[in-house]
């Protein structure tokens, strides 16, 4: 098998099994109360509306600006943002981060590593591979997540889709993390866990991949990649180096 000297790691539902539920009453009720107590007032049903219309919105805006074809990534502090600003309520990025996570922290119904993740990464460490995140996920809530769950320090660096404005699929979004840590596509491999933004992105990119079918993949519609390579879990990647 190929041997590979970096690693480009997915997040939620590669390493981390995550379960989240933005769709819940509850949960706009609990965001709703959460906004009253900072003199914000607004319905549960508003303030869902308002979060999807202004990320439709923001993809609209940056989907214009972007070359035909590419993924474009809105951030969530400019939603988070608008909450406050439509009622002319003061904030501060401060406060912005504070309800982010708080915000995310209502979602969240599971959220933990998968089994054998933080051996997988220090046995990558110890025969010389760098590792490095490219993820589909907004800064705000999850660089500190990354520091929850110990990731942080296991990890050479990455990028963040919120970050940048691009995300995957878009063979972009790969191309950036290659030209910031001046990696080799040839000794570059993608790990994931959705056969379209993965494994197919990465092959557009020039990049191997390593497929695995955990909770949270999408059904797998098409064939996988001819240079993807399937894990029955994410601890077995070991087994590939």
């Amino acid at each position: 098998m190929k041997a590979y000297k970096n690693y480009l790691f997915d997040l939620y539902g590669t390493l981390v099994d995550i379960h989240t539920n933005e769709e819940s009453p509850a949960f706009w009720k609990n965001v709703s109360r959460l906004l009253g107590m900072q003199g914000v007032d607004r319905s549960p049903q508003e303030l869902k509306e308002r979060y999807q219309k202004e990320i439709a919105r923001q993809e609209s805006q940056l989907r214009a600006r972007l070359p035909e074809g590419a993924e474009p990534e809105v951030d969530l502090a400019v939603v988070f943002r608008s909450f406050f600003e439509d009622t002319g309520a003061a904030v501060d990025d401060r406060g912005v981060a504070d309800f982010a996570r708080t915000f995310r922290l209502l979602s969240i119904r599971r959220l933990k590593l998968f089994p054998g993740v933080l051996g997988m990464l220090e046995y990558l460490h110890r025969q010389g591979k760098n590792v490095y995140l490219l993820s589909n996920a907004q800064a705000l809530f999850t660089r500190p997540e990354l520091t929850l769950l110990g990731l942080d320090t296991r990890l050479d660096g990455g990028i963040l889709s919120s970050e940048v404005g691009r995300k995957k699929p878009d063979p972009a979004f790969f191309q950036m993390i290659l030209d910031k840590y001046s990696l080799d596509p040839a000794e570059t491999a993608m790990v994931g866990n959705d056969d379209l933004c993965d494994c197919w992105g990465a092959a557009r990119a020039g990049l191997d991949s390593f497929y695995v079918n955990t909770a949270q993949s999408p059904e797998l519609l098409n064939p996988l990649p001819e240079n993807c390579t399937g894990l029955s879990k994410i601890a077995d990647l070991i087994y590939t180096v």
